[in-house]
């Protein structure tokens, strides 16, 4: 018996060849309806099929893609064709699709669109109806799963951006047929109970029955209704509900949701301390540029005031009564000296100093004998010596 025994991967292999050996099973053709349909970026799609009553796992390698891919979506009816065969690592069976066809749309995304086409007709979606989402918010609202991954994640990521920022959590179901209710509710209780400055409303991706809640009519008139902002986070990048198109903001995930939510307290506390050195910088340069305009003010004033103008002038009369008196002095010593010369050269010609030198003046009646014809005999003359005169009758004259 001990030699029977088979480990896990034996009997999934085993298991594995059953089917490979099976002739329905090597081509097989089912139709069921889309869903959890995935392009993956390798290239490979993957979806589930299913019906009202069950569901097969299904993978299309890209060898196979023949480009009505991309026209296919979550509740899409389809033909595949392909073989079925054990993956042995997860022992699940799943069908490796070589072919796939439209079979018609399902009956989920064929009431999605009536209704998103009845709202947006209704103005639900208008863009002049949203909301602008609070830039500084202090308190944010979060309806979704209490123990599901969103919540996580989104208060993961609004203390990672701002440690003081508020999160309440209204605890609601997200998925099944009761979950659209507790999503009302969670909405009105905010409005009425316990008002936020923000609404986020969604949970983690699914298929598009996990999702139906967020397509519900009533959902989508409470999130409009509201009075305060709504960011709706559901679903993945790819996934799109009726709450996305009537809400002010959609975001692609609950993590995002939580990006657009909450402000960077970090980033805005650095950006207040770049505006705070640059107002300083400003400030001192400011200050500065005041300070040398009132310093240039002041020497101007300075240099018009009464009292530096009549000191100019003072200085000014000072050196013109200087330049003056050099002038006179100039012009004194200038006379001085001549007058010594004219008086050297009258000195030489003074008849005094004649008679000093042995010269006599003669005079005859009062007036200057300069010629001996001017004489006669016993005529009466005059003659100056330098100390004295003499007066002597004329005996003879003889001309030169």
């Amino acid at each position: 018996m001990i030699n029977n025994v088979l480990s896990v991967i034996q009997l999934n292999t085993y298991i594995k060849r059953i089917f490979a050996k099976d002739y329905i099973l090597k081509n097989v053709s089912v139709e069921g309806e889309l869903s959890n349909f995935k392009k993956h970026s390798s290239g490979h799609i993957y979806f589930t099929l299913k019906d009202d009553k069950a569901q097969v796992s299904c993978v299309l390698f890209k060898t196979y893609l023949t480009g009505i891919e991309d026209e296919l979506h979550d509740g899409a009816k389809v033909v595949i064709k392909g073989s079925v065969s054990l993956y042995e690592k997860s022992g699940q069976y799943q069908i490796y699709v070589r072919k796939i066809e439209k079979a018609g749309i399902g009956e989920l995304y064929i009431l999605f669109e009536k209704l998103k086409q009845q709202l947006q007709a209704e103005g639900l979606f208008d863009e002049s109806s949203k909301r602008e989402i609070p830039t500084f918010a202090t308190k944010v609202g979060v309806i979704t799963s209490g123990t599901g991954a969103a919540i996580r994640d989104i208060v993961q990521v609004a203390k990672r951006r701002n440690p003081y920022v508020e999160i309440v959590l209204y605890p609601s179901l997200v998925q099944g047929d009761k979950a659209h209710i507790d999503i009302i509710n969670g909405i009105e209780y905010f409005n009425y109970t316990d008002p936020v400055d923000v609404l986020i409303v969604g949970r983690g991706g699914g298929s598009i029955e996990d999702l139906w809640p967020f397509n519900e009519e009533d959902v989508a008139r409470a999130i409009f209704e509201s009075n305060i902002p709504v960011i709706s986070a559901v679903g993945h990048e790819t996934d799109f509900t009726i709450s996305d198109f009537v809400s002010d903001l959609r975001a692609p995930t609950p993590s995002a949701a939580a990006e657009l939510a909450v402000f960077d307290y970090y980033e805005f506390m650095n950006r207040m301390q770049g505006y705070k050195r640059r107002f300083e910088q400003y400030k001192r340069g400011f200050v500065q540029l005041k300070l040398e305009r009132l310093n240039n003010y002041r020497q101007r004033l300075n240099s018009r005031h009464p009292r530096h103008i009549l000191e100019d002038k003072m200085m000014s009369l000072e050196q013109d009564r200087l330049l003056l008196l050099n002038k006179i002095r100039r012009q004194f010593e200038y006379k001085q000296s001549n007058l010594m010369l004219l008086k050297e050269r009258l000195s030489g010609r003074s008849p005094l100093k004649r008679l000093e030198e042995g010269y006599a003046y003669v005079s005859v009646g009062g007036k200057t004998l300069t010629s001996v014809r001017d004489l006669s005999v016993d005529d009466e003359i005059s003659v100056y010596l330098k100390d004295g005169k003499l007066i002597t009758i004329i005996r003879d004259i003889e001309v030169m």
